[in-house]
């Protein structure tokens, strides 16, 4: 049902009011300054000129018979029922709508990084070893140990017995194995550091910086340079209680397949898993 046309010309009326007060409103910023302003524009300037007729206009329709007839018949209507008009009407029209706001981020979460290191952290830990205290360690662990022995290797004979760095440990298993051990220690941390291993079989005469002919000492030594890389703050300590664990590499079967040798290539379990069940060393095929 449409309006009376009373109703639609009154309406019209105020439409073309607002819209005339809605241009008025976009005036440059020129028009608001002061006559105490810097450099203010004269009164008799065109677009002044516009400005101000522009208003006498609105001020004209504001008071014509329409526009006053409209006014009062909008007041009597709110007068009448006038629940449902907001005094916000073109505040809300205009607004934009924004679209939905995202989750809010969530806190941020310390989440502990898990070490990468290959080599176990027990309660049973020894304080590091530091560089002043190796030769009686050697001592001790010779005492210890009738199958092992650990020595400082020395390329030349020298008459000093006074410790390099880095320095080369020489380890050898009875009838299993021989290695050289790359330690090393700086002036503000006295702690040694295996830096590299090195292995060989046990009557190869062969330099620390070369290689062993056999390909199992050979895969031997990638497997603690992995073991280093994981680690590479590992002290001796914990490094020979690796090395000890190669006692019977040649006998102990694979805590996997439980093969002594593996299927491809025939070879020993040369690499070491830690068990924290039994806090022991488990062998393993590099295969496995």
């Amino acid at each position: 049902m449409s309006p009376p046309p009373a109703v639609e010309s009154q309406v019209q009326a105020l439409t073309d009011l607002y819209n005339s007060i809605q241009n008025a409103r976009h005036h440059p910023r020129d028009l608001l300054k002061t006559s105490i302003a810097p450099n203010p524009l004269p009164l008799t300037h065109p677009s002044l000129l516009l400005y101000s007729q522009q208003l006498k206009d609105i001020a004209h329709t504001l008071r014509s018979d329409a526009v006053q007839s409209a006014l009062r018949a909008a007041k009597e209507s709110e007068k009448a029922d006038g629940q449902n008009i907001m005094n916000n009407v073109r505040r809300e029209n205009r607004k934009r709508r924004r679209p939905p706001s995202p989750e809010s981020p969530q806190p941020y979460t310390v989440i502990e990084r898990q070490s990468s290191s290959l080599f176990p952290v027990t309660k049973d830990d020894v304080a590091p070893l530091k560089s002043l205290e190796l030769i009686e360690y050697i001592r001790q662990f010779n005492k210890k140990n009738s199958s092992y022995k650990l020595g400082i290797w020395q390329g030349t004979r020298s008459s000093t017995r006074d410790l390099k760095n880095p320095a080369i440990l020489r380890f050898t298993i009875k009838d299993v194995l021989t290695a050289y051990l790359t330690v090393s220690y700086t002036s503000n941390d006295l702690v040694l550091l295996v830096e590299s291993v090195t292995t060989f079989g046990p009557r190869e005469r062969k330099l620390p910086h070369s290689q062993s002919d056999y390909s199992v000492y050979r895969m031997l030594s990638q497997e603690f340079g992995r073991m280093i890389h994981s680690d590479p703050q590992v002290g001796l300590q914990k490094f020979m209680t690796l090395l000890c664990s190669y006692e019977n590499m040649f006998t102990m079967r694979c805590d996997k397949c439980q093969r002594v040798l593996c299927v491809e290539g025939h070879v020993a379990a040369v690499e070491r898993v830690w068990n924290e069940s039994d806090g022991q060393w488990q062998p393993r095929h590099v295969s496995c």
